[in-house]
């Protein structure tokens, strides 16, 4: 969502609070026998509804930050049950130090400092009625904020899904592009028609695994994200294809063990996207191996090559790299990590989860 639509909400949002803290000045008010009706604007008058409107504020803001910092922490990696009760229990706790913290600046700045303790003979620190008033305005004003950030994240999931769908229509295109352009074409036709008089079982693996890789690409044309078992399932007939053209001057070594593959999500084709993109931009030969390492590390997936640049690089339009990026920044809070030393390039893919993922195609 852009910056100006972003402002409009948080205008919303401040408008909606500076209403209803100022019903709520009106409605207490309207009680305290110490003012003579809604209407009494004397100085203690003046001083009251300022008192109401910035503390009101204060507090609107405070809230705002606690919502805002529960949904950027680990909290949002919880179950949804889990996230209701302990989201639920937290704002319970919060309404609570609102109407307390309320109660009692009321009464120390209109009650005690101006003498007139003897019409609140009652008071206590958590005075039922009073509390129980604050409490539930700060329900209607919770909600209310809440509504807004709800039709806000509504508004923003539907433009971020269709800014997906714009992106991995154009993912889709460059892996395509990348496998069926004349090429890729060309050399894939090459190797398979010396294999035919050289090795017929061969050839037939060949042709298997290139036939399970298109399969792959036009299966998945309406996934935006796959499974890690199912990318790493993509990529080997990938590396079926490129041993058997480059023999031994590419080495793999993928360690992801079966239990990661079955839970985590990665961006469709991005682990073969990375592996072509260190084969286009590398030398490598029987005395300098291109060497690709995938291994889990922490919250990553992460893709190692070493260097050893070409002078002369083949066409590309680096969009896949890009791409892959962009897809992360729009599945939320996620950033692709990318390193670059004289020896080693590694590209660091954030493991998403089911739940992480749950509001998008898969």
């Amino acid at each position: 969502m852009d910056q100006t639509a972003k402002r409009k909400y948080s205008l919303i949002e401040l408008l909606l609070g500076f209403v209803l803290i100022n019903g709520l000045h009106f409605l207490i008010k309207k009680y305290d026998s110490s003012f003579e009706g809604i209407w009494d604007y004397g100085m203690r008058g003046i001083f009251f509804h300022l008192f109401f409107v910035l503390v009101g504020l204060v507090f609107l803001w405070l809230g705002r930050w606690l919502s805002k910092e529960i949904r950027s922490s680990a909290f949002k990696n919880l179950k949804r049950r889990l996230q209701l009760v302990l989201g639920a229990t937290i704002f319970l706790t919060y309404g609570l130090f609102v109407s307390i913290s309320f109660n009692e600046l009321y009464y120390f700045l209109f009650y005690r400092i101006t003498d007139q303790e003897y019409i609140w003979k009652e008071h206590q620190l958590f005075d039922p009625d009073f509390s129980l008033i604050i409490f539930i305005f700060y329900f209607f004003v919770a909600t209310g904020i809440n509504l807004v950030h709800y039709f806000r994240n509504w508004r923003e999931a539907q433009l971020m899904a269709e800014r997906l769908k714009k992106e991995n229509i154009q993912s889709k295109f460059e892996v395509l592009k990348n496998q069926i352009d004349p090429h890729f074409f060309f050399n894939s036709l090459s190797v398979l028609t010396s294999l035919v008089y050289k090795d017929a079982n061969l050839s037939a693996e060949y042709i298997t695994q290139l036939s399970k890789m298109y399969r792959y690409i036009l299966e998945g044309k309406n996934q935006s994200l796959a499974l890690v078992r199912e990318e790493l399932n993509f990529l080997n007939s990938y590396i079926f294809l490129i041993k058997v053209r480059y023999d031994e001057t590419i080495r793999f070594d993928i360690e992801l063990d079966e239990k990661l593959a079955e839970t985590v999500f990665l961006p469709n084709s991005a682990l073969q996207m990375l592996v072509e993109n260190a084969i286009k931009h590398n030398r490598f030969g029987d005395e300098n191996p291109l060497a690709v390492r995938i291994f889990s590390d922490d919250g990553y997936i992460q893709v190692v090559n070493n260097i050893s640049k070409r002078e002369l690089i083949e066409s590309s339009s680096k969009i896949g790299l890009e791409n892959i990026k962009k897809r992360y920044e729009l599945l939320g809070d996620y950033e692709l990590l990318i390193e670059e030393t004289e020896q080693t390039f590694t590209v660091k893919l954030p493991k998403l989860l089911a739940n992480e993922v749950q509001d998008f195609n898969i």
